[in-house]
């Protein structure tokens, strides 16, 4: 049955340049309809590693052949109960996604929130002791995973991702005076118990699925963003090592030393002498920054005999920064940043505050950003950083207090070199009762090096237990993989070097929740657009990437509402293409099995009408190569020296890259590059010169113009101009005038120029109804902000409901103008409606060398049927 699709804008609606509009999932045809990319999988398809991609085995079953085939990933997330579908649902979901071009579901958060009632089918764990399975939940996936198949889609298997275990039930230790962290992260890593049940986890779910052998099966993530060098890292390990995890590390700890040194001499020896911490480097004079018309006052006091800043937060929305500027950092010299805070709060409140060490000059860049809580009692708070660049007299420490509703108090604040701790009096090999080092103490090289080196050891060995169960219940063909290079950075490379591929996360404009988190009535974003940090985020994930091995981004996302979100799926698709990766994954479908609900809620795509009209494009541009790959391929060599150092600083990789190997990020935009492990190659003055902007991709088919905020993709099969509205921007064979975000691919395999079937798209920003009211629910400023946005309320909640809403959904009118330059004799544009069934036709004029279309249809896409001279030919 078809619903919202109305193709005629009633008076009110047009000077308020919304209309309605709908997509029938279940009946999309025509131009859209992508499903002629898959077929279903049998034995030929599965899936294996061979020369840094994923390739079929072919008809001979064999792997590393001549049979083999060459395979790319437009993939989509499912989660909670979205991965259990009833019977009925789950061929039609096959089915939807199919026509979208998705030929891969990755199934996650399959683990969290356990049933109380099975039938509820929320999860594959019920509340029984880890793991004991749902049972009704299996019986749906497995019905899906066959659907799914039939579809030609595969599936990405996560294994640990939500569960957290429960120390009365599961029989695991625990924690002194606290709860177990929420999904056990990163106990779950080096507790043996907890290791153990999820071995039994995973055994038993691939059995209980069928999956042995099973040509759907494209890949297994073991653990999803978390590690135990990342917790290190980002101070959150330290305060969960209590009672016997405390004492299960520190034996490994010791065990490791053991099997390293031998003897407390030799330990001794390798350590050398410590040092006391060094001289305070700030120069204890605080400052007040205001931004984005965010107001305040510092004044100084004096609190229990200590000189305390006091900030007064005042009017508007933007930041609010307390620092201390002026001083000089050395790289490689690890600093212990100390501070006394508290806020006015309620007792039992807290209010975070984003603190950072950085340079106070340009280009800005940091090397520490994090996030303390304040209450409304004195706390001391105690950060370690490890410059990963030096940063000459204009270093700069800061907390950003502009979430707190009252007063924020600062005291006894140093930032001093941190001492080198060696062995300790006492500590010795054979008794096993060398320390664990903490998150803000200094050690002397050595120490440091060793502890790094030992939290990798010990992710590397969860991986790699987790992999041989998995292989022994499926085999050695099936892709392995650990967590996501942003939960580690460098490291990543050596904590997964016993598995197949690598894979990352991120997003664009994430939600931000200023008071409680995931709070779907009390929610913001900034409406930011890819192109405001000069698509940072593309070159970020492009300097992630490992050489010599498939590399995946299995969640991405520009969530609903941002009115920027119709970019990042062609974006990106065309990127990824061009650094050749091998999976880009949305995230995510559905959270739910609302399947027909038809309204954009959170990060999904289901009902998100903004992002949907590019996806099936975005999925065909990606697979097939119709964007080429790049021309060279720039490797930078890291060695193990440099990841444990970048390991000790928390640097990602790009930041590794861009500070010490001083290769611009932009060169992502040129050339493909990534990561060479242990490579004895050197770079040049040429390797690190900045490109010359705008940044052309060296195969000519794609252009990221930084300064107007504007990417351009000209391919033979395909066109688009993605940005601001303004100026006409060339495309290749298209002109485009009035706004940005059109995108234009052929439909019969020809160059546009000589294409007779086009799909044109132009995504545009969708709202839901108003609870109670006939117009859209806009988006208005997040309440006493001038740049935050959120969905104006019905109620007295901040936000809309971000999770649900009432239907139709309208979408915002555009008028573009698109000036197509093709040998066409004529042609004839159709709008389309959420079917795909074309209904009205579009006139074009014809111009020189082409044609000129008005896109202000009441629709987001448009079928153009050209009348070329010469012989038909369809893909």
């Amino acid at each position: 049955m078809r619903f919202g699709v109305i193709l005629v804008l009633c008076v009110a609606l047009r000077a308020q340049s919304f209309y309605q509009f709908g997509f029938d999932q279940d009946s999309l045809h025509g131009a859209p309809d992508f499903s002629s990319l898959n077929h279903p999988l049998t034995a030929p398809d599965r899936v294996f590693v061979r020369d840094g991609h994923f390739y079929a085995v072919g008809a001979d079953l064999q792997p590393n052949t001549a049979d083999d085939a060459r395979i790319r990933f437009y993939g989509v997330n499912l989660a909670f109960g979205a991965n259990f579908p009833e019977k009925g649902d789950a061929v039609r979901i096959a089915q939807r996604l199919r026509r979208l071009g998705i030929n891969l579901v990755r199934l996650h958060h399959m683990d969290s929130s356990p049933d109380s009632n099975a039938a509820n089918a929320g999860s594959t764990l019920t509340t029984g002791p880890y793991p004991t399975f749902n049972e009704v939940s299996l019986q749906r996936l497995r019905d899906f995973l066959a659907a799914l198949a039939s579809e030609g889609i595969y599936a990405d298997l996560n294994l640990h991702v939500g569960y957290t275990f429960r120390p009365a039930i599961d029989q695991v230790p625990a924690l002194p005076g606290q709860a177990i962290s929420t999904q056990s992260k990163p106990l779950h890593i080096f507790h043996p118990r907890m290791v153990e049940l999820q071995q039994q986890y995973a055994a038993q779910l691939i059995r209980k699925l069928g999956l042995r052998g099973s040509a759907a099966l494209a890949m297994i993530e073991i653990n999803n963003e978390s590690s135990l060098i990342q917790a290190w890292q980002s101070a959150q390990l330290d305060p969960v090592l209590a009672g016997e995890y405390r004492t299960a590390l520190g034996s490994q700890w010791n065990g490791w030393l053991a099997s390293k040194y031998g003897t407390t001499a030799a330990l001794s020896a390798a350590w050398g002498a410590g040092s006391a911490d060094g001289a305070d480097v700030l120069p204890g004079k605080w400052t007040l920054e205001q931004g984005h018309g965010k107001t305040g006052t510092l004044s100084m006091t004096t609190v229990d005999g200590a000189a305390t800043a006091v900030v007064q937060p005042g009017q508007g929305s933007g930041w609010l920064f307390l620092k201390q500027t002026g001083f000089h950092l050395e790289s490689g010299v690890r600093y212990v940043w100390r501070f006394e805070a508290r806020a006015d709060v309620a007792a039992g409140q807290k209010v975070d505050a984003p603190v950072s060490v950085m340079r106070d000059v340009s280009p800005w860049d940091g090397v520490l950003y994090s996030t303390v809580s304040l209450t409304n009692q004195w706390q001391t708070y105690t950060i370690a950083v490890t410059p990963g660049f030096a940063i000459q007299d204009s270093g700069r420490v800061s907390l950003d207090v502009e979430y707190s509703p009252g007063m924020v108090y600062v005291r006894n604040t140093t930032l001093v070199p941190a001492g080198q701790k060696s062995l300790a009096p006492g500590e010795t090999v054979e008794g096993g009762t060398v320390s664990l080092l903490g998150p803000s103490e200094g050690a002397t090289a050595a120490r440091m090096a060793d502890y790094v080196d030992f939290l990798v050891a010990t992710d590397r060995a969860y991986s790699n237990a987790l992999r041989d169960t998995v292989r022994a219940e499926t085999d050695a063909l099936v892709p392995v993989t650990g967590t996501q290079m942003g939960y580690g950075g460098l490291a990543i490379l050596d904590a997964q070097d016993g598995l197949d591929y690598q894979d990352n996360h991120f997003y664009i404009d994430h939600y931000n929740f200023p008071n409680t988190a995931w709070d779907g009535f009390d929610w913001r974003i900034r409406d930011s657009a890819a192109a405001d940090n000069g698509w940072g985020s593309l070159t970020d994930m492009a300097w992630a990437r490992q050489a010599g091995r498939p590399y995946t981004v299995s969640e991405f996302n520009q969530p609903w509402p941002n009115t920027h979100g119709g970019e990042l799926d062609p974006t990106l698709a065309a990127f990824g293409a061009f650094h050749d990766w091998d999976a880009i994954m949305h995230f995510a479908y559905s959270h739910a099995r609302n399947w027909d609900d038809g309204v954009p809620n959170g990060f999904n795509i289901n009902g998100d009408w903004t992002k949907f009209p590019v996806i099936g494009q975005s999925a065909w541009l990606f697979r097939t190569g119709a964007v080429r790959a790049g021309a060279s391929v720039l490797d930078v060599p890291v060695s193990a020296a440099e990841r444990n150092r970048s390991a000790q600083s928390g640097q990602s990789a790009g930041a590794w890259v861009v500070g010490r190997a001083g290769v611009p990020r932009e060169t992502a935009f040129t050339r493909r590059v990534e990561l060479a492990k242990d490579s004895a190659a050197s770079l040049g003055a040429e390797e690190k010169a900045a490109p010359r902007a705008p940044y052309s991709a060296d195969t000519g088919e794609l252009v990221f113009d930084a300064a107007a905020k504007v990417f351009r993709l000209n391919a033979p099969e395909a066109a688009g101009v993605f940005g601001p509205a303004g100026r006409t921007v060339t495309a290749g064979p298209i002109d485009v005038s009035g706004g940005g975000g059109v995108f234009l691919t052929s439909r019969d395999g020809l160059p546009i120029a000589i294409s007779r079937y086009l799909l044109l798209s132009a995504p545009a920003t969708s709202l839901r109804t108003r609870p109670g009211a006939s117009q859209p629910q806009r988006m208005v400023n997040y309440p006493g902000t001038t740049d935050w946005w959120t969905i104006e309320s019905s109620n007295t909640r901040p936000s809309g409901d971000l999770n649900g809403g009432s239907r139709p959904t309208y979408l915002q009118a555009a008028d573009v103008t698109v000036t197509l330059r093709t040998q066409a004799m004529a042609v004839e544009v159709w709008a389309l409606d959420g079917t795909g069934e074309a209904v009205s036709v579009v006139p074009a004029e014809r111009v020189a060398g082409g044609f000129r279309i008005r896109l202000s249809a009441a629709t987001p896409w448009y079928a153009i049927h050209a009348l070329q001279a010469g012989p038909h030919r369809k893909r």
